[in-house]
């Protein structure tokens, strides 16, 4: 499994991670197209799984949502975490979220990041808490899946 981090810039992998998406959210999971497509891929950097056989698998993305009065970034939001159906169960979504969190870590551009954060949905819970998650606040609806805010202390 490889796994890339690419910015919005780097067509030939940001169509594979898109294709994911519509797969997997909007014919998936009825999720309508604006809401997945809500043009905040420009900012966001991207990841992308590849498998063995040089298949795209799985994607992800990442942005920054709150900087401090420096412009240095604050919060992080992790979001648009999908795999292809026929690869779950291989631990490719646990391993974009360790690889998400490696690089916002090791990135000299991130090293003011307070806190990480996502919305999971309900059967992504348990994945996220054994990346050291935590729910916090209540359960709410988001394109008409429920979902718990996570969060993650630098």
């Amino acid at each position: 499994m490889n796994i890339q981090l690419f910015d919005f810039a780097a067509s030939e992998n940001l169509e594979r991670a898109f294709s994911i998406r519509r797969i997997v959210f909007i014919e998936g999971q009825d999720v309508p197209e604006e809401d997945d497509f809500d043009g905040l891929d420009e900012i966001a950097k991207h990841i992308l799984a590849v498998n063995e056989n040089k298949k795209a698998v799985g994607t992800a993305r990442f942005r920054v949502t709150e900087k401090h009065k420096d412009n240095s970034p604050k919060k992080i939001k992790l979001e648009r975490f999908a795999v292809l159906e026929e690869e779950r169960g291989k631990k490719i979504g646990q391993k974009m979220v360790e690889f998400a969190l490696e690089q916002i870590q090791k990135k000299e551009e991130f090293k003011t990041v307070e806190m990480i954060y996502l919305h999971a949905q309900l059967a992504a819970v348990s994945l996220y808490e054994r990346c050291g998650f935590k729910k916090e606040g209540d359960i709410f609806e988001e394109s008409g899946i429920m979902h718990y805010k996570m969060t993650y202390k630098v």
